[in-house]
């Protein structure tokens, strides 16, 4: 923690340095153990993802042939393990056999996704994305041969045509194929029509076999009115003659299929639609072939997200949020019993503190994890039958050496409006203080930060900053009361809960009150905004890819007609403009006067680039000091964009930062 004199400081260039997980397996018999390990290359500026392996928890080595590993799967024989990646400019699906090269089963021009081995290791299920021509009637001229043209128009005429980071999806559905793992056959595709799963239609949805081998599931629609209620999903049985059969009719998102090993039963999550913002995913268990499902924990106030079932039948393993932690638990089918098996789970995400998952369950109940904490960055886990979680890699050793070591957060509670307890966490900077102390706000809204690394967090630490984030109202993972306390409201009651927290660290003695800064990204840039313009208290604001006008943002917005229009009550635009205006923090620009950093992804359509460029105006034009900083290609995710770009995003706020208290920034171009 910096003690060491000999250590350096950590500095933006160092998000090239880390190392993150995602997908951890493990092979029925427990013996093999596999995770993507995505590394940050200095020379390309790309994240490079690919397979590490070990077979004896020990010693792990980096698989050949796996660079851009996107889905990776052991076989039932627990030899074998499945690739998809990207390739230059395809995609291909590969199998891996001990000290044997990968054979190629498929390739494709178009993204591949999603994983599935036949309980016999003969076949493998995995989905492809088909494109449409044009329609006809469009009568475009075809391009000569050898002739060199614009790109080719784009025409759809769904609402859901594109989603962030994936690009514009017009006229192109994700069929299932499958691909005999013997190459002894080319892939067939088995789904044909308008058949749109996962949420939306481009999003992984779990394929999975049934037990029997006769089937894959998988959770979708073949509704008319997908693209207007993308949210509306249901599990369903694809034969393998291509035959579908809806197993499920419950309104609203049902998801997570999960098969018990003797073929009677299937597990799945659905929700309760109850016309709110957000709802809790619960979980049930249904007879195979569909019909009435029983609710396994009723009452359970927190969503279920991953389902695995224990070798036996008689017991689930799932993962869900609380309080900030990310749970591993077992429940029993016969009472509903529910023990926790590790309270720090992660999903691999390093970039901020956002909630995740994954996990795979072995024959005897050994359970694989990603494990996180404030001063630690993702590790593969372990859970042994009766045993306590344990680390069996670490990734980042020599970087958090090298810089003395990452920084703790003090967890604290605070009330905040409406009588709500608010969890906060703060993490200070080496030294005693008084410190200067950032609010750096989560987006969603539902969303949470929590026990979990952040590189962004760290290096300001390192730059002298105290942290403090919080889940005000609306974060998940605190039940369904927390969350619907935002419903049609926000922003404003968890601005209420952020007020709060600052009165309480502002208070402290080692921070010092009249150095207070403010930042958020999406719905926290939303608030960052609301924030400078209903208060005067912070000194400077970065506010990074926001919405800044409900009703623009609900119509230009890749899930804003959507998943938006819910967020607003159900309401229109033209249908209650008075409201879409009050919520609108570009309403209120008049009332700023805190320096404003804006920040905005010129590819990002989740909350795009135009909303960013109307406040950037609005400030200005308000007599602000506002600037304008955009990141040529960069879509809404931190995770997603190139690693150069997210550290010049830190750089530059602690820059601004810096700028405000009168003092200049050293040159962080280079680790310290």
């Amino acid at each position: 923690m910096n003690s060491d004199p000999k250590c350096r400081l950590l500095a933006p260039i160092d998000v090239f340095g880390f190392l993150s997980l995602s997908a951890p397996r493990i092979a029925p018999d427990g013996r093999m153990l596999l995770a993507i390990v995505t590394r940050r290359d200095v020379q390309t500026d790309r994240r490079i993802s690919a397979v590490t392996q070990t077979h004896d928890r020990v010693t792990w080595h980096d698989v050949p042939e796996t660079d851009g590993t996107l889905f990776a799967q052991i076989a039932p024989d627990c030899r074998r393990f499945a690739t998809i990646r990207r390739v230059a400019d395809h995609y291909e699906l590969a199998v891996h056999r001990p000290a044997a090269v990968a054979q190629v089963l498929h390739r494709s021009t178009t993204p591949m996704r999603e994983l599935a081995w036949s309980p016999d290791g003969d076949n493998l299920a995995f989905q492809v994305r088909m494109d449409a021509k044009l329609p006809a009637w469009l009568g475009l001229p075809a391009t000569p041969e050898g002739a060199t043209w614009a790109e080719a128009p784009r025409h759809t005429d769904r609402l859901l045509y594109r989603h962030d980071a994936t690009g514009e999806l017009p006229e192109s559905v994700f069929h299932v194929f499958l691909v005999a793992t013997d190459a002894s056959a080319p892939a067939r595709q088995l789904t044909t029509g308008q058949w749109h799963n996962g949420f939306p239609h481009h999003v992984p949805p779990g394929l999975v076999w049934a037990a029997d081998g006769a089937s894959l599931l998988i959770a979708g629609t073949r509704r008319i009115d997908w693209d207007t209620e993308p949210g509306n999903t249901d599990i369903h049985a694809i034969a393998l003659d291509g035959t579908v059969r809806q197993l499920t009719d419950t309104p609203g998102q049902t998801a997570h299929p999960a098969p018990s090993p003797d073929g009677t039963a299937i597990a799945f999550t659905a929700i309760r639609d109850r016309g709110v913002s957000h709802h809790l995913r619960r979980l049930f268990v249904m007879p195979s072939d569909g019909g009435s499902a029983r609710e396994v924990l009723p009452g359970f106030d927190r969503s279920i997200d991953d389902i695995a079932w224990d070798a036996d039948g008689t017991s689930l393993v799932v993962t869900y949020d609380d309080a900030g932690e990310g749970h591993v638990a077992r429940v029993s089918l016969a009472d509903g019993a529910l023990t926790v098996l590790a309270r720090d789970a992660s999903g691999g995400s390093i970039e901020m503190p956002y909630a995740g998952h994954g996990m795979s369950v072995a024959a005897d109940g050994t359970v694989v994890y990603i494990r996180s904490a404030v001063d630690v960055p993702g590790e593969v886990g372990l859970i042994a039958p009766g045993g306590a979680p344990r680390s069996l890699t670490s990734l980042n050793a020599e970087l958090a050496a090298a810089v003395g070591g990452f920084r703790p957060a003090e967890m604290f509670w605070v009330e905040g409006g409406e009588g709500r307890r608010v969890q906060c966490w703060l993490l200070l900077p080496p030294g005693s203080g008084p410190h200067p102390a950032v609010l750096e706000i989560h987006g969603g809204p539902y969303a949470q930060y929590g026990f979990r690394f952040s590189i962004k967090h760290q290096v300001m630490a390192a730059a002298g900053y105290a942290v403090l984030f919080c889940n005000p109202a609306g974060s998940t993972g605190y039940g369904e009361a927390f969350t619907d306390a935002l419903h049609d409201r926000f922003p404003g009651p968890d601005w209420d809960d952020l007020e709060a927290a600052v009165d309480a660290v502002a208070a402290r003695p080692e921070i010092d009150a009249d150095n207070l800064f403010v930042s958020g990204q999406s719905g926290g840039g939303v608030l960052t905004l609301w924030a400078i313009t209903h208060s005067q208290r912070f000194r400077g604001a970065v506010a990074i890819k926001p919405v800044v006008d409900w009703s623009s943002w609900v119509l230009g917005s890749d899930i804003g007609p959507s998943i938006g229009r819910r967020w607003m009550g159900g309401a229109l635009p033209w249908e209650d403009p008075a409201k879409y205006r009050a919520r609108s923090p570009v309403t209120y620009a008049a009332a700023a006067r805190t320096p404003t950093l804006l920040m905005a992804g010129e590819a990002d359509t989740r909350t795009p680039m135009s909303e960013t460029l109307q406040m950037y105006s609005a400030l200005r034009l308000a007599g602000v000091d506002a600037h304008l900083m955009r990141f040529p290609g960069a879509s809404h995710s931190s995770s997603a964009m190139r690693p150069s770009l997210f550290a010049a995003e830190i750089a530059a706020t602690i820059g601004w930062f810096d700028k405000q208290r009168g003092i200049t920034s050293p040159d962080r171009s280079a680790p310290a």
